[in-house]
């Protein structure tokens, strides 16, 4: 089977993640083609792992229209796989010129992609919305999101659950926490606790809530640190937040992390507090490092995470209960090295990435 996947070139973190490792396994035994419709470090690493990709991007609409239609014809490809808004768009337009089938995978609600922007999202998302409709099958991430996508009115037959999956055979590494934060500008101590979380600095990751969160932390125990990871248009309006609450000195805004697994080992406690997702990959990455998680309750989280098992949940938006486990955490090391422990068995077991691709292969 031949298949040709289609993707932005923007993405990054776990959407980047994912359609790299996904087509660096099934191209073992499966001939893929990467389109990226960006330069940039997407197409870059998907060379480096020697993934077949092309940039298509003349800066003319139907130019590269027709240089997709024709990697499309040339390649005889058999099935076309998008990966988000612009992809999606190009995948609708294939289908009708060609005939061939479109799979799309959905990482997150789309309806909630742009929050950050009204002009996005009446351009972008409603674009993205109606190719959506137009696609023949749709992977999604967790069954939460399958569940969301019937209720707006996706047929059941076109729906496909495959949890993100990770390669839990690489050994862990170990890295130098003291090297970490010289190299982040973050002032710990070698006793200190690290509270950590990676993530856009959008509307949607619900960072506002860590913040408020650490105010509640550092109220009762001055001695913990807060690590932000990420960037993004709210940066500075988080930096504000955290400035009026006084705690600017112990939360500590270090921009785009190059190395996601270093950032996690360097952890004590790793966080996501978003209000929506479909099941992220720092949740996965957390895992594999064996940290101890807390997480707001939202997408497929808790096909991983079982409350009080193997990590903390919590409802979105509630700081309050967010602080009262990085509290019970931050103080038994104990329980952080059983919780990290637990949910690295479980992870390992129903979120690798030969599951993932094994069953994708499948459909």
């Amino acid at each position: 089977m031949k298949v040709i996947h289609f993707a932005g070139g923007g993405d990054v973190g776990g959407a980047k993640t994912h359609i790299l490792s996904l087509i660096n396994t099934l191209r073992r035994d499966t001939e893929v083609k990467l389109i990226s419709f960006r330069h940039g470090p997407f197409a870059d690493e998907a060379r480096t792992m020697g993934i077949d990709v092309e940039v298509i991007r003349t800066g003319n609409f139907f130019k590269d229209l027709k240089r997709v239609l024709k990697a499309v014809r040339e390649g005889q490809y058999r099935i076309v796989h998008s990966h988000g808004a612009k992809a999606n768009m190009f995948g609708v337009i294939v289908k009708l010129f060609s005939g061939l089938p479109v799979v799309s995978t959905i990482h997150s609600d789309y309806k909630l992609d742009y929050l950050q922007s009204v002009a996005k999202r009446y351009t972008y998302g409603l674009i993205n919305t109606l190719s959506l409709r137009l696609i023949d099958y749709h992977i999604n991430v967790s069954l939460n999101l399958k569940e969301t996508l019937i209720k707006r009115g996706f047929s059941p037959q076109t729906l496909f659950s495959i949890p993100n999956g990770l390669d839990f055979s690489k050994p862990v590494e170990k890295h130098d926490r003291k090297q970490f934060a010289q190299k982040y500008g973050i002032d710990a101590g070698e006793g200190d606790i690290l509270v950590g979380i990676l993530a856009r600095l959008t509307p949607i990751k619900g960072v506002d809530v860590f913040i408020d969160a650490a105010k509640e932390v550092l109220s009762r125990n001055p001695s913990i640190k807060f690590v932000i990871g990420g960037d993004g248009e709210q940066r500075k309006q988080l930096q504000k937040r955290a400035a009026s609450y006084g705690i600017s000195d112990r939360v500590f805004f270090i921009g785009w992390v190059d190395d996601t697994y270093q950032f996690m080992s360097c952890m004590d406690i790793n966080v996501l507090s978003s209000i929506s997702e479909g099941f992220p990959y720092v949740i996965l990455e957390g895992a594999f490092c064996r940290k101890a998680t807390v997480s707001s309750n939202v997408g497929g989280i808790s096909e991983l995470i079982e409350n009080g098992e193997n990590g903390y949940l919590f409802e979105p938006g509630d700081y309050k209960a967010l602080a009262a486990r990085i509290l019970e955490l931050a103080s038994d090391a104990e329980k952080r090295e059983l919780l990290g422990q637990r949910i690295h068995e479980k992870a390992r077991e129903r979120f690798s990435l030969e599951s993932m691709s094994a069953i994708q292969k499948d459909i």
